[in-house]
């Protein structure tokens, strides 16, 4: 019997994994263009972003659909973007799981709670601080509540929707930051998490000079700059620790020694 994915709401919950948990996203550049196709392929079929986040290997979507044209602006998407990406890195094969999960939000409640998942995803990975990650809707819905038209007309999601749910900038800010339960992020399939944020601290290391499982061996002055690159993307001294193999004391020195050279230098200009 077919599945029915209608909802009354027309609001949904989509998430599209890369295949085998492969990375969809070499960089930065693969990302704007991921964007601007998601903005092209949903305004062409009738479909509204509301809230986006994009990780390691898949993104997280809520999406207002009323007309029932979100598989086709789905399917346009991925199946673009994947061509594109094969292309460019010169591989083969599916990017993208042959099916798209997705869940109908029925209610209001629902949908706050969806935009709030999608935005927590780097901190419960332990990638990011919700709203330091740069690759998410939460600063476009900020600017929203700051009536920065300019900056939301640039932006990829329709903010309209979260303004009405959550009525203020400290509503919106306070659910954005809460769990469910009131405790700490849940932290999902450790296994998966762990995998993407070691990528996320590799793909970074890399942008840096040098591999995550080189930095050790690396150069006193290219191994600090990658130490300290991984601190402020928000990486702890442990997790540092662990994926270096650098000793917990060394690397806390390291961050510390550049934090008060930052002062010093920010003294300076004073």
């Amino acid at each position: 019997m077919q599945r029915v994915w209608r909802t009354v709401t027309g609001f949904y919950y989509v998430c599209a994994r890369g295949t085998d948990k492969q990375l969809i996203f070499e960089g930065d550049e693969d990302r704007w263009e991921f964007l601007e196709l998601m903005r092209d392929c949903c305004r062409e079929a009738g479909v509204t972003v509301i809230a986006w986040c994009l990780m390691g290997n898949h993104v997280h979507l809520v999406l207002a659909d009323y007309e029932d044209r979100m598989s086709a602006a789905m399917h346009r998407l991925l199946l673009t973007y994947a061509r594109r990406f094969n292309k460019r890195t010169g591989r083969t094969g599916h990017l993208f799981q042959n099916r798209f999960d997705r869940r109908s939000l029925d209610t209001d409640w629902q949908v706050m709670e969806a935009i709030r998942s999608v935005h927590a995803d780097p901190q419960e990975a332990g990638v990011s601080l919700i709203e330091r990650y740069p690759w998410s809707s939460f600063a476009e819905h900020l600017c929203a509540y700051d009536g920065d038209a300019a900056d939301v007309a640039r932006g990829f999601s329709d903010p309209s929707c979260v303004l009405e749910l959550f009525g203020s900038a400290e509503g919106f800010i306070t659910h954005s930051l809460s769990t469910p339960d009131g405790g700490e992020p849940a932290l999902g399939d450790m296994k998966e998490t762990e995998w993407e944020r070691h990528a996320f601290a590799d793909k970074l290391a890399k942008r840096l000079g040098v591999p995550l499982n080189g930095v050790k061996a690396a150069p006193p002055a290219q191994r600090d700059t990658v130490v300290v690159g991984l601190n402020n993307a928000g990486f702890t001294v442990r997790q540092i620790e662990r994926y270096t193999g650098i000793s917990k004391s060394t690397v806390s020195r390291i961050v510390r020694a550049r934090a008060r050279t930052a002062m010093r230098a920010g003294g300076n200009v004073m």
